[in-house]
């Protein structure tokens, strides 16, 4: 009888550490598990510039607004256009009398893009990008009335929250800097997208 009991106990302590070892075992899968559910949330690259991220942040939350040529501006309508491919964006201190209608006369920030999609667009100054696929540019009234466009580097983050195509809208926030220092825009928009 005591040589069952030595087969039975150590059987039962192999039972424990099998068990032991299986909840440990199950333990790190839940981690795992836990792991890949937020790898799902994660930042990933769309292309060189574009992430998923739809963030906004450092970006002042408030209305966008700044500088163009030096002179402090309100950004009254912001829209863009889609041109044969490409997606003409306008940062316009000055709205149109009707959706998506042409403006003239005005201050605004223009940025070209072959993407529109949620996400977020980042161009640092000093970033080699081609300038088919974005570029980026402002203009400006001068005293004659003539207007005046200004070609330098330029920097940009533009986040996209939404694109709302049954609304037409496009929302999110953006920030545009020149390298000649008289331009600089920042803020929270709500587009018009014009198909």
């Amino acid at each position: 009888m005591n040589q069952k009991l030595r087969v039975v106990i150590p059987m039962a302590l192999a039972i424990v550490v099998a068990v032991a070892l299986t909840a440990g075992g199950c333990a790190k899968k839940t981690e795992e598990t836990t792991t890949d559910t937020t790898s799902e949330q994660t930042v990933e690259e769309v292309d060189g510039n574009w992430t998923t991220a739809t963030a906004k942040g450092d970006i002042a939350d408030e209305a966008i607004s700044g500088t163009i040529n030096g002179e402090e501006v309100t950004i009254k309508n912001v829209s863009i256009k889609d041109w044969d491919g490409e997606y003409s964006w306008s940062f316009s201190t000055l709205a149109p009398e009707s959706t998506c209608g042409v403006v003239v006369d005005d201050n605004a920030v223009n940025f070209s893009s072959k993407t529109l999609r949620a996400g977020t667009f980042t161009k640092k100054m000093e970033d080699e990008i081609e300038f088919s696929d974005y570029h980026s540019y402002y203009h400006y009234e001068q005293e004659d009335g003539t207007p005046m466009s200004v070609n330098v580097d330029w920097g940009a983050t533009i986040v996209v929250k939404e694109v709302d195509k049954d609304a037409n809208k496009v929302s999110g926030w953006a920030k545009f800097d020149f390298s000649d220092e008289k331009t600089a825009l920042e803020g929270s928009f709500e587009a018009d997208l014009c198909e």
